[in-house]
This record gives structure tokens, C-alpha cells and sequence, in this order.
């Protein structure tokens, strides 16, 4: 069927302009996993979780003439309701889960245009966007990636040398036509510079999110929210303030010096949000977000060092709000402790891989979260690699009386390149539960995870 679309579509070009051709990259991803409690706390009688799952995504891109190309990105099969599935602006790269009767079929995800000239690039469409270290956008890997930033999106990009300028306006979720009661509209201006001579490159981000109030009822019942979840099963969207007029200002910066590099990204939110406490105030936005990274990479022993920040508030009544609420979703230490639902909000323990760091909080508190995460990665071979990494996770606005601690973990893995584009890869992990989680008891989460990837 999909040889017969492509084909089709080669056919129908080809009859206007002989100059038109096509080629497409993608990925394939297949993984299994074992967890003996990833919902802790949440009272279910069977707390296992085991599936097999996959990915595979299709990116077509159709070239014009030397200046235009058409470029897509298509899921072939999807598990929405029971992973982070593919849906139009949504969140989630989409997969699905082996013996899933409700799977959907053939998805488009993205279609834009890119018209390069002297003067630039122009892009238009529903489009992916990458920046820095992942911290409210994307980083950019597509294979492993559990989430994406998909955009619909008007981009102009200037090239000068070492120095990329860039004009944006985006649509972050439009409800209507006539009248802009629950639309929203994202006007964003960026630089970047990257000089691989002196090993240094950095950027600096400047965007306005406008959402409408008629917006606040879509992030309440997750059509819309950043977390992509759906309403009244998780704390995060039945009581997050999500912003509605705010200024965000990233800046990144990473530096190599032979064998060391180091780099960071920080992000500062600024305006105001939905009116939480129903007080007819629109509360005020002050929030930040920074993670830090430095690595060490000598021969086969490579080391390395992640901390991430996400401020939280232990008072979301008080007019003020400081929880850093667009965390991107990528942004989850660990096998479990990341990724997994823990603790009474694990929503029945339908879902795989959609968990947060973030997720855990008292009534009328968004728990934020920060975390550190060493570990050393060891190259048997050129093909063969072991690792080992720990991660120390907390809240970071607890109310009174409250635990802070989310729990630490140990994470052990192995990959093996059969080929240049085909690898093979074991994780297992051990979760020390904190008392964070809510749990009833101390307790221990075991899991284990087999993973292939194909990019072609």
C-alpha cells in the first residue's frame, strides 16, 4: 500500500516537470520492557507491565528545482491510547504496542515547504523545531526521541557565516476562524552562532506565547496542553496554571577544549497566566528552567555529567505562579524514574512511557523538579559499548510536610552496532523510591528494556 502511495505520487509530479524527484530517509525502532511496579502507590492489584512495541517513520522529501523542496514526515502505525501517539501538533512521536486492536493507521504528521535562495531559507507548513539542549523545544533525535516539537509555522532563516538569524510565527493551536477567542499565536526571533575552528557554539531565543482565554479549557482536558495529557486522570491537568501571555528568553552556549566540553541552556518565563484560584485576576508568570552538561571523552572512556532544573510552586492561589509548566517531555532522567508512572497518579497503568518528573505534587502545587544524573561509558570496540549512571531526583517546590525526595536510580546498559545504521541495545534499571512518589511503603521498581533501531 504505501509502495503504491509513493509511487502514485511520483507518477502524478512526474507528468508536470521531469525536473521533480523524490527521496526519503526514516527510522525503524522496536523495543520490549519489563516493569515489576512502575504504578507504586496507586493501590492496583497488578502492578506489572510488559509490552513489545515499535516505530517506524517515514520522511519523503520531494525536490522541486534547485531552490524548492516539499518535506514530510509520515508515522505508519500508532497506539494512541496506549503511548505517547502521533496526532496532529501533538507532543508524542507516536508507537505502537504489539497486539493493540485499536491501532491507527498511516499518519501524516508534518508537510512543509522550504524555498532556499541568497537571501535565505523560508519555510512554510507544519514543520519540526529543534534548539539547544532540549530544554523547552526538541534537541533534534528523532530514533529515540519519545517526544517531538512539531509546528505549524511561517520560519525565515538568514545565513552569515558562522551566524544564523531567524524570524518566526507560529500557531500553537487555532479553535476558530472567525474571532480569535480560542486560538493563540507564537512570534519568535532567534540567533545562533557556531564556529567549529574554536569549538564554541551558542544561541540566544526570543519568542511571545499568546493564548486565548477560551485556550484554558483545551490545557485543563489535555487536547492542548504541553504534557499532552489527557484531563482527570493526572495532576498536571486538572491543576496546572498554564501560561497564557508570557515572554520566554533561552539562551544556550557549549564549549569544547580537546577531550572536555561543557555547555548549559537556561530559560526564563515572564507575563501571566489563566486566573488559577478563580479570583478574576490572571496571575503572574515568573518562572525558570536551566540544565547544565559536562563531558569527557578520552579514546573508549567517555564520562559524563547532566544536572537539570524546573522550578516548581507549593501555592498555585496566590496569584503568582513560578512552575516552569513547558518543560519539554523529553526532558526524563532514567529507564524508570523518567519514564514510568509512579505513585498514585499512574492513571490505571494503561499507558507506556509517558511518565514525568514533574507529575507529583499535593493539591494546588506543581511540583517541578530537579535532578543530577553522572555516569561513564566504556567502547569495548569500534561495534560494543557499556554503561553505567545514577540518578538523584527531587521536587523542587514541596508544600509543608511534604516529601521531597522522587527516589534514586541505577541504570546499566550495553548497545552493539550489527552495521553502521543497525543497533542493538539492553538497559536495566533499579529505582529506590522516595518518598516523593507517595508511595504507602519503602519500596524498590525493577525494569529492564530491549531496544533495535534502524535508520535508513
Amino acid at each position: 500500500m504505501l509502495k503504491a502511495l509513493f509511487s502514485a505520487l511520483i507518477l502524478g509530479v512526474s507528468t508536470v516537470s521531469f525536473a521533480v524527484s523524490m527521496n526519503f530517509n526514516g527510522n525503524f525502532r522496536a523495543d520490549t520492557g519489563f516493569y515489576n511496579k512502575p504504578d507504586l502507590g496507586a493501590g492496583n492489584i497488578n502492578s506489572n507491565r510488559s509490552y513489545l512495541g515499535a516505530r517506524a517513520l517515514l520522511n519523503p522529501n520531494l525536490l522541486i528545482d534547485d531552490h524548492f523542496s516539499l518535506k514530510s514526515q509520515w508515522s505508519l502505525l500508532t497506539s494512541p491510547a496506549l503511548t505517547s501517539g502521533a496526532s496532529a501538533l501533538g507532543n508524542g512521536q507516536g508507537s505502537y504496542i504489539f497486539g493493540d486492536s485499536a491501532t491507527a493507521g498511516l499518519f501524516l504528521t508534518r508537510a512543509w515547504m522550504e524555498w532556499t535562495s541568497d537571501y535565505g531559507v523560508l519555510r512554510i507548513g507544519r514543520m519540526p523545531f529543534a534548539w539547544a539542549y532540549g530544554l523547552l523545544w526538541d534537541s533534534g533525535d528523532e530514533l529515540w526521541d519519545d517526544y517531538q516539537t512539531t509546528m505549524d509555522r511561517v520560519e525565515y532563516r538568514l545565513y552569515l557565516g558562522h551566524l544564523v538569524g531567524g524570524l518566526a510565527y507560529s500557531k500553537g493551536l487555532k479553535g476558530q476562524v472567525l474571532g480569535d477567542r480560542a486560538d493563540s499565536a507564537h512570534y519568535s526571533a532567534f540567533i545562533q552562532y557556531e564556529n567549529p575552528e574554536s569549538d564554541i557554539q551558542g544561541g540566544l531565543l526570543y519568542e511571545n506565547q499568546w493564548r486565548a482565554p477560551g485556550q484554558m479549557a483545551a490545557y485543563m482536558t489535555g487536547a492542548g496542553n504541553p504534557y499532552g495529557l489527557a484531563g482527570g486522570a493526572y495532576p498536571l491537568a486538572a491543576k496546572t496554571p498554564y501560561p497564557r501571555n508570557n515572554h520566554v528568553v533561552d539562551i544556550y552556549l557549549k564549549k569544547t577544549m580537546g577531550s572536555f566540553s561543557i555547555g548549559g541552556e537556561a530559560a526564563w518565563l515572564s507575563g501571566n497566566a489563566g486566573d488559577y484560584n478563580g479570583d478574576g485576576v490572571n496571575d503572574t508568570l515568573n518562572a525558570i528552567g536551566a540544565t547544565v552538561r559536562a563531558q569527557y571523552d578520552s579514546h573508549s572512556v567517555k564520562a559524563f555529567l547532566d544536572f537539570m532544573y524546573a522550578s516548581g510552586d507549593s501555592n498555585l492561589n496566590a496569584n503568582h505562579l513560578n512552575g516552569f509548566v513547558l518543560l519539554h517531555r523529553n526532558r526524563r532522567p532514567g529507564l524508570i524514574l523518567g519514564r514510568e508512572l509512579l505513585g498514585p497518579y499512574a492513571g490505571g497503568g494503561n499507558n507506556v512511557g509517558v511518565g514525568s518528573c514533574v507529575i507529583y505534587g499535593n493539591a494546588n502545587s506543581f511540583a517541578g523538579c530537579y535532578y543530577i544524573r553522572p555516569g561513564v561509558k566504556i567502547e569495548w570496540s569500534p561495534s560494543w559499548s557499556s554503561g553505567i549512571e545514577l540518578i538523584v531526583a527531587k521536587k523542587a517546590a514541596v508544600q509543608a510536610g511534604e516529601a521531597s525526595h522522587l527516589g534514586t536510580e541505577i541504570d546499566i546498559g550495553t548497545d552493539y552496532a550489527v552495521y553502521q545504521n543497525f543497533n542493538l541495545g539492553l538497559n536495566l534499571g533499579y529505582l529506590i523510591a522516595g518518598d516523593g512518589l507517595q508511595k504507602a511503603s519503602p519500596s524498590g521498581v525493577f525494569g529492564f528494556r530491549m531496544m533495535a533501531g534502524l535508520k535508513f
